[in-house]
């Protein structure tokens, strides 16, 4: 049965980040089984997406005021009465908000409206560890009222309420399979080899720690070379550090120019992801798909649920921890072997997020969504008695 889903998030403006490709790709997917799909950002008009977006799937860009910036009281209300219009053109029947920090301006939006509301969380709560908003925030609050939550890990649930457990889901990301691994090219055609890192120039991809690591792997490793691919707000500060470190001639910066890194993993020898946090981390996915073994912290959520430590890459001790995540570089930058041995179980361990798997698990959750008894909620949110 198909579905009228709205799928929403804060922008799509030349983003080029895990979330706007998922949402992106997960719209183009409902469309072209049969549903009928629509995006909302909060754009404005001009705005473009970095991913490309079918042209079955409607773009609402209900922006009145830049999307990252700051907004009045009598602008928030212009933007709740523009999303309500957007929602009711559409004939939406369930909104997806990608995320519980928007929730509040799509709740009011949506009451008496008859649509249920998903949240796809994109990340693990441990993200509140190391930023200053506080998780007991009115948008969280707002998760009791929801239809249901979408984790990306099993693991996951159990930071949340008990109360919410009974409607909370995991249902990770897509990776798609790879034809041509990494390990396809012999790496005495690689020069220099490569270690990559690739995602946004954030405090939470927490590069000065791979920087430093390489600093001083540099002089014992004259072959290698590290290529950190992203764009973000930090980026000067990312390329001071490079030069304070005088590693210009070793480290490269890099911004993506195509929503396909097939490339660009192919060419590397060994992926590093240093995050603090995240939800799941679709370059580090993406890097074991083609074949990488992979090092990250094993105190952070996502990294540690998809590296195995020993089995398809290491995880280094802590979250930040720079000696420990050098030698864990250094243990493999030395040892191709390992490397090959690690690949290869990498690129396996990734085939259980098959996009045609991870796709019918959405819908079925769409369709018992839509067609579960709410309660008292449904009250609330205008719902009939007997659901829709």
């Amino acid at each position: 049965m198909s579905g009228r889903y709205v799928l929403a998030t804060i922008s799509l403006d030349n983003m080029a980040g895990g979330l706007e490709r998922n949402i992106v790709r997960l719209a183009n997917a409902l469309s072209r089984r049969g549903h009928t799909i629509s995006l909302i950002t909060f754009d404005q008009r001009p705005a473009r997406s970095f991913y490309r977006i079918d042209d079955g799937v409607r773009w609402y860009k209900v922006g009145v005021s830049p999307p990252h910036g700051p907004i009045g009281l009598g602008e928030r209300l212009r933007l709740i009465r523009a999303i309500r219009a957007a929602l009711i053109d559409a004939q939406a029947t369930a909104i997806i908000c990608f995320h519980h920090g928007i929730l509040v301006r799509f709740v009011l939006a949506s009451l008496l409206a008859g649509i249920r509301i998903i949240v796809s969380e994109r990340n693990s709560l441990s993200l509140y560890e190391h930023i200053t908003s506080r998780k007991w925030n009115p948008n969280f609050l707002l998760l009791f009222l929801v239809h249901h939550v979408i984790v990306q890990f099993p693991r996951y649930v159990a930071d949340y309420p008990r109360a919410l457990h009974s409607r909370i889901s995991a249902i990770p990301n897509p990776v798609s399979p790879v034809e041509t691994c990494a390990g396809s090219r012999p790496e005495r055609t690689r020069k220099p080899l490569q270690l990559l890192a690739v995602g946004r120039l954030c405090a939470q991809k927490n590069y000065e720690a791979l920087i430093e690591a390489f600093a001083e792997l540099a002089p014992r490793h004259p072959a290698w070379e590290l290529l950190i691919v992203g764009d973000g707000a930090i980026r000067e500060s990312v390329v001071a550090d490079i030069a304070r470190r005088g590693l210009e001639e070793r480290v490269r910066l890099a911004s993506p120019v195509t929503d396909d890194m097939s490339e660009v993993y192919r060419r590397a020898s060994l992926f590093c992801m240093p995050s603090r946090w995240e939800g799941f981390p679709n370059a580090l996915a993406e890097a074991m798909a083609h074949g990488l073994p992979c090092v990250g912290y094993g105190g952070c959520a996502g990294v540690r649920d998809l590296i195995a430590h020993g089995e398809n890459g290491l995880l280094a001790k802590g979250n930040g921890d720079t000696r420990s995540l050098r030698d864990a570089l250094d243990r493999l930058m030395a040892d191709p072997a390992e490397r090959k041995r690690m690949g290869g179980a990498a690129a396996k361990s990734v085939r259980l997020f098959r996009p045609e798997l991870i796709l019918s698990r959405w819908e079925a959750l769409l369709s018992a969504v839509e067609t579960s008894r709410r309660g008292m909620l449904a009250t609330l949110f205008g719902f009939p008695g007997n659901g829709r």
